[in-house]
This record gives structure tokens, C-alpha cells and sequence, in this order.
């Protein structure tokens, strides 16, 4: 019993925090926020509308498709940031949640033996 105690709170925590701290690192991985805050105002998909040559209506035309273009890759961009750090913040909200439940597990058995020594018995029953 001693054995399983000390593994369960040594490695185990260790190993249950590491397993935390990768889920977490891949879903910032996953969504790159600090990526896209860089290429916030990049254009979105552009292929045609770089570098131009002909009159000003050609100008013009390759100026409004890069302005559109990177007006849809802000507004795109912005939206998978703000929703990726909605999940991120409730990813780690229940990461610490399964965290502080672990350290709690071991002691369900004693808490339920005590619960049957008194009479409890749950409402439902």
C-alpha cells in the first residue's frame, strides 16, 4: 500500500503532469496563436494581385484585391485566435481540474468508509 502511495504521488503525479503539459503544448501547437497574431494583416490566399504591371486602373484593381484579401485574412485570423483561446482556457480548466483530482483518488475508499460507518446514504437511494 505504502509502495502505491508513493508511486502514486511521486511519479505518477510527475507522469500526470507531463501528459498535462503535452495535451496543453499541442493544442497551442495546434492553433498557433502567436503565428497568427504575426500574420494578422497578411493577405489571405493571394495568388494573383503581387506585383502588377500595366496602367493605374491595373494598379488600382491589385491594390483593392490585396486590401480585401487582407481585410478576410484579419477577420479569419481573428476568429481562430479568440477561438482558440477559448479552448486553450478551458482546456486548462479541466486539466487542473483532473490534476486536483488525482491528488484526491487515493482517498475515495476511506472517505466512502467512513460515509458507510456513520449511515449515510445518498438521497437518490
Amino acid at each position: 500500500m505504502v509502495g502505491l502511495l508513493q508511486w502514486w504521488y511521486g511519479r505518477g503525479w510527475l507522469g500526470q503532469l507531463a501528459q498535462v503539459k503535452a495535451r496543453l503544448g499541442a493544442t497551442l501547437a495546434f492553433f498557433s496563436i502567436s503565428q497568427l497574431t504575426l500574420t494578422l494583416f497578411a493577405p489571405f490566399r493571394q495568388i494573383s494581385a503581387g506585383r502588377v504591371k500595366g496602367s493605374l486602373a491595373v494598379h488600382a484593381r491589385a491594390f483593392f484585391d490585396m486590401t480585401i484579401s487582407r481585410v478576410i485574412g484579419a477577420i479569419v485570423r481573428l476568429f481562430t485566435i479568440v477561438f482558440g483561446l477559448i479552448v486553450i482556457a478551458t482546456q486548462a480548466v479541466i486539466e487542473l481540474v483532473i490534476v486536483v483530482f488525482w491528488l484526491f483518488v487515493p482517498l475515495f475508499p476511506i472517505i466512502g468508509l467512513l460515509l458507510f460507518a456513520i449511515g449515510w446514504v445518498p438521497a437518490w437511494m
